[in-house]
């Protein structure tokens, strides 16, 4: 598996985890839900089930972010032109045959789709 993947989609298991983002900043919770798998309906991995007593730092977070003008190409024309780098870099890895099964193999366990109908809407996306 490349380096970005962090797990591998052929092989989840409630022990592998979601995290929440804070402040660039990936945390877990108290508790977790089961998510299903939507093929078998059997718990396929376990994501934050974040209480209101965890709510604070998210709030706080959010308060941080500017209004307006993060991705404004007139305001912040640097991020602007990182994000069309990205988009730009993304397209070119999905060439990569690892790299197209791997977001194909994820979305499938997400969705219950075919290959082929989920390897078509990854290759137009790319």
């Amino acid at each position: 598996m490349k380096a970005f993947a962090t797990l591998d989609p052929k092989n989840l298991s409630l022990a592998d985890k979601g995290m929440n983002l804070i402040n660039g900043e990936w945390r877990g919770t108290e508790n977790y839900l089961e998510l299903p798998d939507p093929m078998t309906g059997k718990g396929m991995i376990s994501i934050p089930d974040t209480s209101m007593n965890e709510i604070d730092d998210y709030i706080e977070s959010l308060k941080a972010v500017p209004k307006h003008g993060v991705h404004n190409p007139f305001k912040n024309k640097e991020r602007y032109l990182m994000l069309g780098a990205v988009c730009r870099k993304t397209a070119e890895v999905l060439h990569d045959p690892e790299v197209f099964d791997f977001f194909v193999d994820s979305v499938m366990r997400c969705i219950p789709k075919s290959r082929k109908q989920t390897e078509g809407e990854i290759r137009v996306t790319r």
